[in-house]
């Protein structure tokens, strides 16, 4: 039976519900906490922690992401078959960069009632729609029987712009360090030396730093295990430094 991943923005008994849900249709499966503390309704936080862990899982994996500002409405609940993974969640784009990075066989709509629970509320689809689902398919249902292919699901994508001499970017991350993940990847761009930073009207003067204790002075430009720059501090938060939050844009010059 594949292991089953799951990611959400609510944390608290809420997950451990789910866990039930998914327990009591396929008592075999081994669920992972992969994160429950996704800033409240910020999809491309969890798009990036999505991106940036499904390949460290074995092949078969079912990755389940409940980050979902539109529960509720007419946005689709979908299950997508890539090369090695399978992932569930709402249409509304957090599915997609690893599920594209993987490479889609196909996406389908969960409208099969059989795969949910026998009442849906408007307001805990995780719950009642994405575990469920989930659950069944590890235990053998087909992602192409939760409903029909769709082709017009939504792609979300990394703000960014390079040009010649900097690069405007958007924070797209921020753990519990108060490191300041950048949609800027290290292969997209080779940044070394010292660079500008210009945000919200203010300047910094950062040093390309190879780790966090080689960070000189109060901020630094690292590249993080993801292969994604990032602001850090050592010892310190760059999120409480700058005053930044996922989504806030940033721009970086160089000489």
């Amino acid at each position: 039976m594949p292991l089953l991943t799951l990611t959400t923005d609510f944390g608290g008994h809420y997950v451990g519900i789910m866990k039930g849900v998914i327990k009591s249709i396929a008592p075999g499966v081994e669920v992972i906490d992969l994160c429950h503390d996704i800033e409240s309704f910020n999809t491309k936080s969890a798009a990036f922690v999505l991106l940036s862990s499904y390949k460290y899982f074995p092949e078969g994996t079912i990755h389940v992401v409940v980050v979902d500002p539109g529960v509720g409405t007419e946005r689709r609940a979908l299950v997508v078959r890539t090369t090695r993974h399978i992932f569930v969640g709402p249409d509304n784009g957090v599915l997609s960069p690893a599920a594209e990075d993987d490479g889609v066989v196909g996406a389908f709509e969960i409208a099969n009632r059989e795969l949910m629970l026998s009442e849906v509320s408007a307001t805990f689809q995780g719950r009642d729609i994405f575990a469920p689902a989930a659950a069944r398919i590890a235990t053998g249902v087909l992602p192409e029987e939760a409903g029909r292919e769709v082709v017009d699901w939504e792609r979300l994508s990394f703000w960014r712009r390079v040009s010649d001499g900097y690069a405007e970017c958007e924070v797209v991350y921020a753990d519990r360090f108060g490191n300041l993940t950048l949609s800027i990847k290290g292969s997209e761009l080779d940044l070394q030396g010292k660079v500008r930073v210009d945000l919200q009207g203010r300047s910094f003067t950062v040093t390309r730093a190879g780790t966090f204790s080689d960070i000189k002075g109060a901020l630094g430009l690292i590249l993080g295990s993801a292969g994604f720059y990032e602001l850090a501090a050592y010892k310190g938060s760059a999120r409480e430094l700058l005053g930044l939050s996922p989504g806030d844009r940033v721009r970086i010059s160089w000489c």
